[in-house]
């Protein structure tokens, strides 16, 4: 297993931990899980099953670059190693859904954003779990967190994601 894979695993863990009670609207742990690809679009079932509604928290490996620029006068051997690692975590939710001859009212509307910003409160506490490191077992360098950013509204999506940089090192 890769060192990427190692710290998506932990904040995985975190994240699963902070979207079960006391959350007020948890997702289930089996709804919480490691995703691979450029970006993570929620799926329907051909039996009416929808990521959205039933919660969706998820982590993925987002990118990897190096720390240092090839004309670095400073890269050496040891430099090559360094890689910043990108992480992304969210959270999807259900949009409210009204009656046909009814638009999505405002305390609906409320009760979403209530959701998605404990939510991203999750996202936050499952962060300072995963790498707050301060005997260094984890064996990286600085963690930084990035941009929050709402996702959605798509088809019946919300939710929101974040990043977070993490300094490591590459086996070479």
């Amino acid at each position: 297993m890769t060192k990427a894979l190692e710290l998506a695993q932990i904040l995985l863990g975190c994240l699963e931990a902070e979207l079960q009670a006391p959350h007020p609207w948890p997702v289930p742990s089996e709804r919480v899980m490691l995703r691979a690809g450029e970006q993570v679009i929620p799926l329907l079932s051909s039996a009416g099953e929808d990521e959205c509604c039933l919660g969706l928290g998820y982590v993925r490996n987002a990118g990897l670059s190096s720390v240092r620029d090839v004309n670095d006068r400073l890269a050496s051997r040891c430099f090559e190693r360094e890689r910043v690692l990108a992480l992304e975590l969210g959270v999807y939710r259900c949009m409210p859904t009204p009656n046909a001859d009814a638009i999505v009212s405002s305390a609906q509307w409320d009760a979403l954003a209530q959701k998605l910003d404990a939510d991203y409160g999750a996202m936050e506490k499952a962060v300072c779990c995963a790498f707050d490191d301060p005997t260094d077992q984890l064996g990286i360098g600085p963690v930084a967190v990035g941009l929050y950013e709402p996702i959605g509204p798509d088809a019946n999506c919300l939710g929101g994601r974040m990043t977070v940089n993490i300094v490591m090192e590459a086996c070479c």
